[in-house]
């Protein structure tokens, strides 16, 4: 339904006001339909006389739940729930249909009229432009369908659309949410962009954060919002944060016309299946796995297996994987060049025909083979680099040179020095098609790029003349360069390609940032994605190490927390917790990130991350690599804690009570089996203390004494003592006491983030800050089980040295034990 009053407007040139009829139409018609029967509207120019009555436009248009009222100049002034009649529009602040920027200012209209389905805005200078308005069962549509002077807009803005809902908000998927009622922003196409504009690049998300501006927070409550960058338009502009005055030039074929948006609202539990009807409706990305959404189906949230295996072990891994129950083997590292992805000899003799031959024997265990790259990456060995292609490299900038050369020439002269004294990994210019690196660049006039290597990556030292361009290229710390638009492009085809002849059905966009230094910010990062899983000819479960409004449609996962950092718990581990609330806002599977299998890794850690799984219903990567699978002596035990935990969560065996408490990373647990369906649920109890250096008077004992109180059966103590401190912390020769009974003195030195375990047999272990088995040592004695009553423990170390040494210690104890029924 259109509702609209005719009114006295403004013309489309500022100043100029014309008179129109005084009347009031209602109109109703079919949803998704052009309006034709709108009364017609005369509107008179040259006029002698102005009233000075300036009567605004109220414009009206309805979904099944959601009705939006627009004022005179496209102002939202109602965003109102067809049920309640509640108006989530706070007071005095309406948001606005659409903003332009235009040389460099942020505009609103200056009065907006209507004419059938399309809504006419004028600004400033004027500029004039069209939008259609078509309303739908269950959303809205507004697609920009004219602009007069496109060379004078830089963006286009969707709302702000402002509301006082602030419970729950989806900053990546752009819906906000109450108890009654939920209100939701879809983008319709690549180029349009969910979220704010907040640099020049237009990227609204920086890279593994759990950020986003698709939806906002606000001080009233929320708002939603997109834009369109103008990529028609050359540009110099600051690119990732530190590439100064970058060209990024114009695109042919990009126009403002054709973003559009789509806006709706429903009840919140309704919320995800509107997005999926929406994004249906308008031909957005619906993938599905066996045959249902990916945002339902839960497949792509379970658990997948991560390895480097090769033509003579992948049957191993498909194996294991089988074994877990896991849908995927993922390669860590198939790769010998990134840009034209060609397989590493070493691991595919046969190249694509061995991987094609992997694939198709792992489909017949129902098992996915996937495949890691870092996106637009490119590797200094692969035929973009070491080609006469390399001329498609991304520059940070241009500058001039001002002398001849020779192909031996160490000294070369140029005419800018700031493009070659940003900050870089590779030091690398391009002139004609041969790479040069350089150490440094004069301060001064002449600017002279010093100490140069002729020939970098295998491309020919050549002569150059007085006025060819040298290319200062981008490089990522990874050893790395990036490609232009054109040779992105390129890319995305040869990724299509190797998964197309392959098979190969699961890739991570990881480095998917990487896109951003094209210059053209969330635009290239939707690009990439879209271009290359519509490309392929089967669906591929995809990750990322990015997520935006747009990719957020493709997006099968995001499993960021990675295991190279610290120990198996500890590796980014409040990074992992901290982002279930931000997948459960934006309707995305639960994922804790990757965990390294090692060949010391232990069963209490397995156990740790299954009760974290279980608790968020989260799923993760299992790294195992060959070694880890040959040399752990757990191996058989992990796997078959791995299959009962899985096992048990899907039949919902666990209630609310357990799940909440699986949450906390503190809690252990452990699974037991009483029977073949019989499970219950042990908890572990913990007693922490510290023990650091402290200066006694003569002959006063330096040890602390720490209390605690078994409650249950007679059990060994398991002992954990951790060292903390400065980077040269350090303690030797630990000396325990029992009880007033028993005496353990340990030959031992631990550094800072060594960890010591004691199970009260006769050995202790000590292993690194990540988790790898440095030593084990022969006390010679074991300490019987303790009772149930209260314990006592004392702590010392012979010598405390370096910067603020600490042993934080912790003893664990089986404490309750639970049957398992659900509910």
């Amino acid at each position: 339904m259109f509702i609209f009053s005719c009114f006295k407007c403004y013309s489309r040139f500022f100043y100029q006001i014309l008179t129109a009829c005084v009347a009031t139409v209602l109109i109703t018609s079919t949803p998704g339909t052009v309006y034709s029967n709108l009364a017609s509207i005369e509107l008179l120019t040259n006029c002698e006389s102005i009233s000075s009555d300036v009567y605004a436009a109220d414009f009206t248009l309805e979904t099944d739940r959601l009705r939006i009222e627009l004022g005179r100049s496209g102002e939202v002034t109602g965003l109102i729930d067809r049920n309640s009649k509640i108006n989530y529009v706070p007071n005095g602040q309406p948001g606005s249909l659409m903003r332009i920027r235009s040389g460099g200012q942020d505009l609103i209209p200056l009065y907006m009229a209507v004419d059938g389905t399309q809504l006419s805005f004028d600004f400033e200078n004027g500029l004039h432009l069209v939008v259609e308005a078509i309303e739908y069962e269950r959303h809205l549509r507004f697609e920009l369908v004219e602009v007069n002077s496109p060379e004078q807009v830089e963006a286009v803005f969707w709302g702000p659309f402002n509301t006082t809902i602030g419970d729950t908000i989806g900053e990546v998927v752009g819906v906000v949410r109450n108890t009654d009622f939920a209100i939701g922003i879809r983008a319709l196409n690549t180029k349009t962009i969910g979220g704010k504009l907040q640099n020049e690049e237009g990227f609204t998300t920086p890279s593994a954060t759990i950020s986003g501006s698709a939806a906002s927070n606000e001080e009233f409550g929320s708002a939603l919002q997109a834009f369109i960058l103008n990529q028609s338009l050359d540009r110099s502009i600051l690119v990732w944060h530190h590439h100064e005055n970058v060209s990024v030039p114009g695109l042919e074929d990009y126009s403002l016309t054709g973003t559009a948006i789509a806006l709706f609202g429903s009840s919140p539990p309704d919320a995800l299946g509107y997005i999926g009807h929406i994004n249906q409706e308008e031909g957005l990305p619906v993938p599905t796995i066996n045959g249902e959404w990916i945002r339902t189906s839960g497949i792509t949230g379970r658990p997948y297996l991560i390895t480097s295996f090769t033509e003579e072990t992948a049957d191993e891994f498909i194996s294991l994987a089988k074994r877990l129950g896991f849908y995927s083997v993922y390669h860590e590292g198939p790769f010998s060049n990134w840009g034209h992805f060609e397989l590493r000899e070493d691991q595919f003799p046969n190249g694509l025909d061995g991987m094609r031959h992997i694939v198709k024997r792992a489909e017949e265990q129902n098992i996915r083979i996937g495949v890691h790259t870092l996106t637009n990456f490119i590797t200094t060995n692969d035929p973009f680099v070491t080609t006469t292609a390399n001329s498609g490299l991304m520059a940070a900038g241009y500058a001039t040179i001002l002398q001849d050369i020779d192909e031996a020439e160490t000294e070369i002269v140029v005419d800018r020095y700031d493009y070659f004294a940003q900050v870089s990994t590779l030091n690398s210019v391009r002139i004609g098609n041969e790479i040069i690196r350089y150490e440094d660049v004069s301060r001064e006039e002449p600017y002279r790029l010093m100490n140069v290597v002729r020939g970098a990556f295998g491309t020919t030292p050549a002569a150059h003349s007085k006025g060819e361009v040298a290319a200062k290229l981008m490089d990522f710390p990874y050893r790395t360069l990036f490609p232009g638009w054109d040779m992105q492009n390129e890319m995305i085809q040869n990724l299509v390609d190797f998964f197309n002849e392959t098979g190969v059905s699961h890739m991570d966009f990881d480095g998917h940032e990487g896109t951003y230094y094209t210059g053209r910010g969330d635009f290239a990062l939707n690009h990439f994605a879209d271009e290359f899983l519509n490309g392929t000819g089967h669906f591929v479960v995809n990750g990322s190490s990015v997520i935006n409004h747009f990719y957020w449609n493709h997006n099968s996962y995001i499993n960021w927390g990675e295991p190279w950092y610290a120990s198996f718990r500890e590796s980014q581990s409040e990074h992992r917790f901290r982002l279930q609330p931000f997948f459960e806002r934006n309707y995305m599977p639960n994922m804790l990130g990757w965990f390294l299998v090692t060949p010391d890794t232990r069963l209490e850690d397995i156990e740790w991350m299954m009760a974290a799984a279980a608790g968020y219903n989260a799923g993760y990567a299992l790294v195992v690599r060959y070694n880890a699978l040959m040399q752990n002596p757990l191996m058989d035990d992990i796997v078959d804690t791995i299959v009962n935990w899985e096992h048990v969560r899907r039949q919902g065996l666990f209630n609310s009570g357990q799940l909440l408490a699986m949450r906390n990373p503190d809690n252990e647990f452990r699974l037991l089996q009483n029977g073949s369906e019989q499970w219950a649920l042990q908890h572990v109890e913990s007693f922490s203390f510290e023990h650091e250096y402290r200066i006694m008077q003569p002959g006063e004992p330096a040890h602390s004494r720490w209390e605690f109180v078994n409650n249950h059966e007679s059990q060994p103590l398991y002992l954990e003592l951790h060292v903390t401190g400065g980077s040269n912390a350090e303690v030797q020769q630990i000396e325990l006491e029992i009880n007033q009974f028993f005496s353990l003195q340990i030959p031992v030195t631990l550094t800072r983030g060594q960890t010591l375990i004691w199970d009260s047999s006769t050995e202790v272990k000590v292993y690194s800050d990540r988790g790898q088995l440095l030593q084990t040592i022969d006390v010679g004695q074991s300490l019987p089980p303790l009772r149930n009553g209260p314990h006592v423990i004392e702590i010392d170390a012979r010598t405390f040295s370096g910067e603020a040494p600490v042993i934080r210690g912790k003893v664990k104890l089986a404490g309750e034990t639970e049957t398992l029924h659900g509910g």
